[in-house]
């Protein structure tokens, strides 16, 4: 707490000084003065007393006229203590309805000095508690009237206004524009959602600091709306307005490249019911980042004309694309994908997100493996459509939301083909004793013969004829260690009808007759 002693008695203050920096205490002298006037003018000139011990009778400016002209002059005047002596009643009651707070008789006892000092510093500490509450309270109050302001689309814009003026904001016959403020995101992993969030509210701490800071005189009120922070921002002129809001950008890039911003301004207005004209205007100026790229400073009046809310039939695009996705040709469906964003390349930023998500939509309804894969993404999906900051990296994205569908695809096929390969093995195993053809497996897995044909040869690594011959004949083997099974009978239980066509196959596969085998065996 800074302390401000009064008196023209030197031996007085330097008594009073002694007793303060000796009550180990945190009390800062910062300054002395002998009259009321020089008091006044240290106080002028800067200095920040949150208490003046002053004497009530001083030449020049006495304590009653210091108390009355701090109390005309100061929006939060510092506590004063009244020093008087016994015969001075009338001044100590002057001085309490000029703004006093409480006094001391002289002479006065050290304790109860120190005590009464302790008095005023909870006292002190307690009003700026308050203050600060309602500080919070009207800052909050006023955030939540902008949000309004920033969704009204009628007349209800000078009930806002009214309302900012009932919460301490002068704006009516001044100029205002309104500011919005988006954080640049990277390409980033979509767990880092709420990183953005913190990072948002970390800009708009930066931004309270600067409009503390800077002596514009502006009147500004803030609010964030989704992913953006929204300044309104009265003042005179529309050259300092924009001047303030170039200053603030600037602020806002000046120590963290990674993390820049890019600014929107709408254009200067005056009239209240203009304002959500104004709050349109700051949307469509940070949105045309889509285009224009990372940390901009975009004035509405630059980009206004420039995009449009085009009407597009995605669905050709999306037969191709359904074409090229289904033959796992990802550079054909690239081709698609590019000549679809050279189409909407003059489409407002929120339409063009918009025909992104119907074109995934569409092909997840048209192409059952790549539903099941967007399933998978979605969440993640939707996030970088809606949020990433430009056309380019909202391409990038396409393209390697595309490429990664088809190499799913591809991948599920092939664990169906190897899940229908085995089923056909499996089949052969149990069944190698029966008639059994190729038409007959296929039927069985369900696909096509000839496709079936070159997929088992693909997974297996021979002919579907080959590998049935191979498991008959090794089982044939197996018979034909036991004697007590007849030669022809063993042809029948490997699938031969007579025993000519099984000694045949016997021979191709082993260079040797049943019989000549069985000898061998035995």
């Amino acid at each position: 707490m800074n302390i401000l002693l009064v008196d023209d008695d030197e031996v007085i203050r330097m008594g009073m000084r002694k007793l303060i920096e000796r009550a180990g205490k945190d009390w800062t002298v910062c300054g002395e003065a002998s009259d009321g006037a020089m008091a006044l003018e240290m106080l002028d000139d800067g200095m920040e007393a949150d208490l003046i011990i002053c004497d009530v009778r001083m030449p020049i400016m006495d304590g009653l006229e210091l108390a009355e002209t701090i109390r005309n002059k100061r929006e939060y005047s510092p506590k004063i203590i009244m020093l008087s002596g016994f015969n001075d009643f009338e001044y100590v009651r002057s001085a309490f309805m000029n703004g006093a707070c409480d006094y001391i008789l002289k002479p006065f006892k050290k304790d109860d000095f120190i005590a009464l000092i302790q008095r005023m510093e909870n006292q002190i500490n307690e009003e700026q508690r308050t203050r600060q509450s309602v500080d919070r309270n009207r800052d909050f109050l006023r955030s939540e009237v902008l949000k309004s302001l920033a969704q009204c689309t009628d007349g209800s814009a000078e009930e806002g206004i009214r309302h900012l003026q009932e919460l301490g904001i002068e704006t009516l016959d001044k100029d205002f524009c309104v500011i919005s403020i988006a954080a640049d995101q990277y390409f980033r992993q979509f767990s880092q959602v709420d990183q953005y969030e913190s990072l948002l509210d970390e800009v708009l701490s930066r931004t309270l600091e600067f409009i503390e800071a800077d002596r514009s005189g502006f009147s500004v009120v803030n609010c964030i709306i989704g992913q953006e922070i929204l300044l309104l921002c009265f003042g005179e002129g529309s050259d300092n307005l924009k001047l303030f809001s170039k200053k603030l950008f600037e602020h806002l890039n000046s120590t963290d490249t990674e993390n820049s911003v890019t600014m929107g301004i709408s254009g200067i207005y005056r009239q209240a019911a203009e304002l959500p004209i104004a709050f349109s205007q700051a949307g469509e100026a940070v949105m045309a980042r889509f285009y224009l790229g990372q940390k901009q400073y975009i004035e509405y009046d630059a980009v206004k004309g420039k995009s449009a809310d085009i009407q597009y039939d995605i669905t050709p695009c999306v037969n191709s694309l359904v074409h090229y996705i289904t033959l796992g040709d990802y550079m054909g469906a690239r081709e698609v994908l590019d000549r679809v964003f050279m189409d909407l390349s003059y489409c407002h930023a929120d339409m063009f997100r918009k025909y992104m998500r119907s074109i995934v939509d569409m092909l997840s309804m048209r192409i059952e493996a790549f539903g099941s894969f967007f399933s998978q993404e979605a969440a993640q999906a939707v996030y970088y459509i809606d949020y990433l900051n430009t056309y380019r990296e909202l391409k990038t994205y396409m393209n390697t939301l595309i490429k990664s569908g088809i190499e799913f695809i591809s991948s599920e096929k092939d664990k169906r083909s190897e899940k229908r390969i085995e089923l056909a093995r499996q089949y052969m195993e149990s069944h190698y004793c029966e008639p059994l053809s190729l038409n007959d497996i296929a039927d069985y897995v369900e696909l096509n013969p000839s496709y079936f044909s070159n997929l088992f040869k693909t997974e297996t690594g021979i002919n579907f004829s080959e590998y049935l011959l191979n498991i008959r004949m090794n089982k044939a083997k197996e018979l034909l260690r036991d004697p007590k099974i007849r030669i022809y009978e063993i042809g029948n239980l490997v699938g031969y009808d007579d025993a000519v066509s099984f000694g045949r196959a016997f021979k191709k596969k082993w260079g040797i007759s049943p019989k000549e085998y069985r000898n061998m065996v035995y």
